[in-house]
């Protein structure tokens, strides 16, 4: 009987419905900003868009694998139909910059302005993701070959030959992606600035040394963000459970954003388990 009172509380908290008890429970976590707006906020429990609590229950697409605009439609409302309430994409650096003088968001499939305008109409929010880095099993986790001959450094730091080859890719599409802010009527609601990138502590993260290099790093991608026009919740998510980095609630150093995540795979275990 229990249990059947905590799953009907739970429905009607995502329904927006709350009994006083629960009321008084949600008191002890305040809802969260970025200071920027109060359309998207957040607490210990979910996402709060426009004062209406939601279940952020994300598909992922990626038009960069499917490049005909003419089927995205069919897939987004069949990730619709399946139940989602959002979906998530990766941008690929790989596909909008062939060469290190050519970054393409106009041509055929490399306009992701129709996924955006697909998004309201079907009502569903979208959790942007750039990269720089986004792995997506992708080769060079997406990265564009030509920034992987040396020439611009190791990467995924502050190097000054990294930083000039990111900045034209990740501020075009920051710019396309402030027109489309759920600020602004729109569906998309975070903005994740980095990819499976737990690098905020050298060492064993427990001893809290900062990595200067990363935090520079991290700092540099929120700044373009907000140079250019995104007022939405910065994220990023840890490549596992144990680098805790990122987090406002956690750390105290540079580079941290609104909304850390983590990547976990429970089933990984389980499988282990099984052998």
């Amino acid at each position: 009987m229990t249990r059947i009172l905590t799953c009907l509380l739970v429905l009607l908290a995502c329904l927006g419905v709350s009994s006083k008890a629960e009321d008084q429970a949600v008191t002890q976590w305040p809802l969260q900003d970025n200071g920027l707006n109060t359309v998207v906020q957040w607490d210990h429990y979910s996402f709060q868009i426009n004062g209406q609590r939601i279940f952020i229950f994300s598909g992922e697409f990626h038009y960069w694998r499917i490049p005909v605009p003419a089927l995205w439609r069919d897939i987004l409302e069949k990730i619709k139909a399946a139940g989602f309430t959002a979906f998530a994409f990766y941008s690929s650096w790989a596909y909008h910059a062939p060469n290190n003088a050519t970054v393409d968001f106009t041509t055929g499939a490399r306009d992701i302005t129709p996924i955006f305008e697909l998004a309201k109409e079907l009502g569903m929010y979208i959790i942007v993701r750039p990269g720089p880095y986004v792995n997506a099993e992708a080769n060079a986790g997406g990265f564009p070959l030509w920034v992987t001959t040396g020439d611009y450094g190791t990467l995924r730091n502050d190097d000054t030959r990294y930083t000039n080859a990111w900045t034209p890719y990740f501020t075009e599409v920051t710019e396309i992606t402030s027109r489309y802010q759920v600020t602004d009527g729109h569906y998309s609601i975070v903005y994740q600035i980095e990819n499976e990138y737990g690098n905020q502590w050298l060492g064993d993260p427990t001893l809290r040394v900062p990595n200067e290099t990363a935090i520079a790093y991290m700092e540099l991608l929120k700044a373009n963000a907000r140079d250019n026009g995104i007022t939405l919740p910065l994220t990023v998510n840890d490549p596992n459970m144990k680098t805790h980095s990122w987090g406002k609630d956690w750390s105290d150093a540079g580079g941290n954003v609104d909304v850390a995540g983590l990547d976990s795979y429970p089933s990984v275990g389980a499988f282990t388990s099984i052998r």
